[in-house]
């Protein structure tokens, strides 16, 4: 009898215990003054139940006709669920909105996260900077809300400018990192981006899973996914089933302001890792589109980019589509995907592309990028099953893929390409290799590098395009087409071609061959053992034989 009283004196204290260490909040813009937070009595504003709630708390935004100003800061475990049908399908009326048109509080944040906290379902509008922000925010999960309008307040530029006393946000080319979305990851030692731009944030050696599903972002300004990693901090993204369009498209062109400001950052999803950060990445079922007006805009769909010492990246792609309908962007910045060590020692990045769509960028469909002399850069690239094209008129002409290698030293480029198709302006892969190098491996297989063509009066490019300068050392240099030591089985088709299919040159004659095996491919039908439309000149090796008499089209 007495263990039973204790027994059941014990599971009360339990349930109580429990009860209150989670309870559920209710918060409507259209609701009363004076309610308690309760489903009958809601509060009124996202104060009153930022100030009621406790970690581990729900907070349900109950729909109404206008929105929850002020911007809400999260605490650690708990989840802000929107009620109603889903904001990304909803047509209109009412929706579990929130906003934060000032920079009064939290800096014109619309959602602050917290370790372990959900946001989903809130159709977030109008924040005057990120729609939802988080720094070393762990475990963060973050689905199936809608994002708009997000650093718009009416494109009126002096009142953005206004709104942060380190200038206009808007126009800073290089240093807004601001986005629908924009996550932090610093960890311990040293002066990180996350202090200077957060300095009560606590440093995390570990970030953990971050999980983004089902989100909508769109008729925004500049960045829709902004991730960044600094000092040695270890963080890991999940995202899918993501659709980002209809960027900056109302802001003026920055070279008509007075004065002119340079490239604008105009890009659906950025990850940036900086000093020793390892960052692992899942991207699935991503769409992007209209990405920014005509002008100086580096219209980027997938951005990637190292600095500092020793980040690694190890990424993976399927599902994605970039596409600019409008064929805009600015021409040396504008690309589908890019890829870049940016001042980097000994970067790494490991990224596997699968069922890509890439269109009409107006630069490269993805370009691979050195800038500010890296030095000993390590880049794994893979694509497969995809198709990539360009009607673009004012596009990069020297490859859809193209390696702009231009730091100090490359350790590694390795590039494996299966069964893709390239078409339209200029050709399909491009190694502009201008720094020392190490390794280059290029394999092609069962692709398509065919119907290509060049603008008026513009030399047409060759499908395949290898350059090597007299003055920069090179190590190991393979490109193999089919036949040769990285394994390719050929079977590529050259077809329609107003240029070269392959041009190869290596002005270093003091260094190894660059070595050029392409057995096994069609070359337009009847091709002789060294096809007619291949150069090579200085220090290249070229071996073509067995070519195929049958087209192998895909």
């Amino acid at each position: 009898m007495k263990w039973s009283v204790v027994l059941v004196a014990a599971c009360l204290t339990l349930t109580a215990a429990a009860g209150a260490a989670a309870s559920t909040w209710y918060v409507q813009a259209d609701a009363s003054a004076g309610g308690d937070g309760s489903r009958g009595r809601p509060f009124a504003t996202l104060e009153q139940v930022e100030a009621a709630s406790k970690p581990g708390d729900t907070i349900r935004v109950v729909p109404s006709m206008r929105p929850l100003g002020g911007g809400i800061q999260l605490k650690d475990r708990q989840r802000l669920v929107g009620l109603g049908n889903p904001v990304t399908k909803a047509a209109g009326g009412a929706r579990p909105t929130i906003t934060n048109t000032t920079a009064a509080r939290y800096n014109g944040d619309a959602v602050r996260l917290a370790s372990d906290t959900l946001v989903e379902n809130v159709h977030i509008d109008g924040a005057a900077r990120a729609g939802i922000f988080g720094v070393n925010a762990a475990r963060a999960q973050i689905r199936g809300n809608l994002i708009t309008h997000n650093m718009i307040q009416g494109n009126d530029l002096p009142r953005l400018e206004r709104l942060w006393p380190d200038g206009f946000v808007i126009y800073q080319s290089q240093g807004n990192h601001f986005g629908g979305i924009t996550l932090l990851a610093c960890g311990p030692g040293g002066e990180s981006y996350c202090s200077k731009l957060v300095p009560a944030a606590a440093p995390a050696a570990n970030t953990g899973q971050t999980v983004m599903a089902g989100n909508v972002i769109r008729d925004s300004n500049l960045e829709g996914i902004m991730l960044l990693t600094d000092t040695g901090a270890t963080a890991g993204f999940t995202i899918t089933d993501t659709d980002v369009r209809d960027l900056s498209l109302n802001l003026p062109r920055p070279e008509s302001l007075t004065p002119q400001v340079g490239i604008v950052r105009s890009r659906a999803f950025t990850l940036i890792a900086l000093n020793r950060s390892q960052v692992t990445l899942d991207l699935r079922r991503f769409h992007a589109e209209n990405l920014s007006p005509a002008g100086n805009y580096a219209t980027d769909g997938i951005v990637f980019l190292t600095g500092g010492d020793r980040p690694v990246v190890n990424a993976r792609i399927a599902d994605a589509a970039v596409l600019n309908p409008r064929m805009a962007g600015e021409v040396n910045n504008g690309d589908s995907i890019e890829i870049q060590h940016r001042g980097t020692t000994g970067g790494v990045l490991n990224i596997d592309m699968t069922r890509l769509e890439l269109r009409d960028p107006a630069s490269a469909n993805i370009k691979i990028l050195e800038a500010q002399n890296p030095t000993g850069g390590v880049y794994n690239l893979s694509v497969s099953d995809s198709v990539f094209s360009n009607a673009n008129p004012s596009g990069g002409l020297d490859g859809q893929i193209r390696l702009s290698g231009a730091g100090i030293s490359t350790k590694t480029f390795n590039l494996a390409v299966r069964n893709t198709r390239f078409s339209g302006l200029g050709g399909a892969i491009g190694i502009l290799n201008a720094n020392n190098i190490e390794t280059l491996s290029v394999l092609v297989e069962n692709s398509s590098l065919s119907g290509f063509t060049a603008t008026s009066g513009a030399k047409p490019i060759a499908a395949v395009t290898v350059t090597h300068p007299s003055d920069k050392t090179i190590g190991t240099a393979v490109i193999d087409l089919g036949g040769g030591p990285l394994g390719s089985k050929g079977r590529n088709r050259f077809v329609n071609n107003p240029g070269l299919d392959l041009s190869v040159s290596n002005a270093n004659a003091a260094a190894g061959p660059i070595r050029v095996d392409a057995s096994n491919n069609y070359w337009g039908g009847g091709a002789p053992a060294t096809p007619a439309k291949v150069t090579t000149n200085g220090n290249v090796t070229f071996s073509a034989a067995s070519p195929l008499a049958a087209d192998p089209a895909r």
